[in-house]
């Protein structure tokens, strides 16, 4: 199997826990060609998802010992260091994974995104640029997105937009990419366009401390401040721990 790991999917189940020397069988794999190494990533992405960090790292390790030639078992474990704050292991198993083998795209993507974290911009978009350009990776919208994610967080945002534009062509309900939108609409001062894409991200993934917040700052933009306030207050009912809702009693000095 190729590249089929990506940071933001779990993968099919799995068959119960299999000895080295069984070849085990896994129902999204109907043909039984799943290697040993390979349950193991699937566990360990599971575990990973899960926030079991600990077990997840034994795992991913096991799967990369077991078969140090599986380039999805160096990329999930990368995506692990990466949690942990383990940079240069991360970026070593990112490269490792794309040596062994240049065809996993989901590896391009997600050493994309860890590259642009650590600050390489112009690295990240090169490896985005793999993975979308592609038409063997079945989910372009991705990486375009996180290009331009990568771009706007580096002051770029003229420059990111074209992406996330391309991004939801392809997918016009991808949330990520509608909340980059969104950003990008508030920074550059078209307000109405803030509040479409803000509708559109709550219409396929709901509320968040964020989208309610963007929420408040479009609206005062517009001169609704009753909807700005009304906002507000629902951060404080629904979110009353986060950060946002600091900012919005702070805005409407409540207490």
């Amino acid at each position: 199997m190729r590249g089929w790991l990506a940071l933001t999917a779990l993968l099919g189940a799995i068959a119960a826990c299999a000895t080295p020397e069984q070849r085990p069988y896994a129902t999204n794999d109907p043909y039984g060609e799943l290697s040993t190494a390979d349950v193991y990533v699937q566990k360990g992405v599971r575990y990973m998802a899960q926030g079991a960090l600990e077990v997840a790292l034994e795992d991913l390790k096991h799967a990369v010992e077991l078969d140090p030639a599986n380039s999805d078992a160096h990329d999930a474990l990368a995506i692990l260091y990466e949690k942990l704050g383990r940079t240069g292991e991360a970026d070593l198993h990112f490269r490792e994974a794309l040596t062994l083998n240049p065809e996993n795209y989901s590896a391009y993507n997600n050493y994309g995104r860890f590259l642009c974290h650590t600050g390489h911009t112009e690295e990240a978009l090169a490896r985005f640029e793999v993975a979308y350009s592609t038409p063997l990776y079945p989910q372009p919208w991705i990486p375009l997105s996180n290009a331009g994610t990568c771009l706007r967080r580096a002051g770029r945002t003229a420059e990111a937009e074209p992406y996330l534009r391309r991004a939801l062509e392809k997918n016009p309900g991808y949330p990520p990419a509608l909340l980059e939108m969104a950003h990008v609409s508030l920074e550059t001062r078209q307000y109405l366009s803030t509040r479409a894409f803000l509708q559109r991200y709550q219409a396929v993934a709901g509320d968040t401390p964020e989208t309610l917040w963007l929420g408040v700052q479009t609206e005062l933009a517009l001169g609704d401040a009753a909807e700005a306030r009304r906002l507000a207050d629902r951060i404080g009912v629904d979110f009353p721990d986060s950060g946002e809702a600091v900012q919005a009693r702070r805005l409407f000095a409540q207490p």
